[in-house]
C-alpha cells in the first residue's frame, strides 16, 4: 500500500515538474495587450473551470489528474506571482507597441519573396 502512494505522489509530483508552473506558461503565452496581474492563478482557475463545466473532452480520470495537479499548483503561483507583481502592473500600465519590423535586421536590404538566399554581387 505505501508502494502505491508513493509511486502515485511520484507521478502527480513529476507531471507537475513536466507541465510547468502555471505562472511562468501564462507569460510566455500572454499576448501583451491582453496582460493582467496575477496571470498564473488566473490560468489555474480557468483551466479549473473548464474542466468543472465540462468543456475539456478529456477522460474523466485525465480532468481528475489534471485537477489535482492545478490544485497543488495554485499556491505556488499565487506565491510566485505575487513576487513579480510589481513588473506585472509596470507590464499593465505600459503595453508594449507591436513592432511592425520584428525579426527583421537593421540595414537589411528589402527582398521579394523567394530572394531569401540570392546575394546581389557588386
Amino acid at each position: 500500500m505505501k508502494a502505491d502512494v508513493g509511486k502515485w505522489t511520484a507521478i502527480v509530483l513529476l507531471s507537475t515538474l513536466a507541465a510547468g508552473c502555471s505562472s511562468i506558461r501564462a507569460r510566455t503565452e500572454i499576448l501583451d495587450h491582453e496582460w493582467a496581474v496575477y496571470p498564473g492563478v488566473r490560468q489555474d482557475v480557468k483551466e479549473m473551470g473548464d474542466i468543472f463545466g465540462g468543456e475539456r473532452p478529456a477522460p474523466g480520470w485525465l480532468n481528475g489528474l489534471v485537477t489535482s495537479i492545478l490544485i497543488f499548483d495554485l499556491p505556488f503561483s499565487a506565491v510566485f506571482d505575487t513576487f513579480v507583481l510589481p513588473y506585472d502592473i509596470y507590464r499593465v500600465r505600459t503595453p508594449r507597441e507591436p513592432d511592425a519590423s520584428r525579426g527583421l535586421s537593421e540595414g537589411a536590404p528589402d527582398r521579394k519573396p523567394g530572394e531569401a538566399g540570392r546575394r546581389d554581387n557588386p
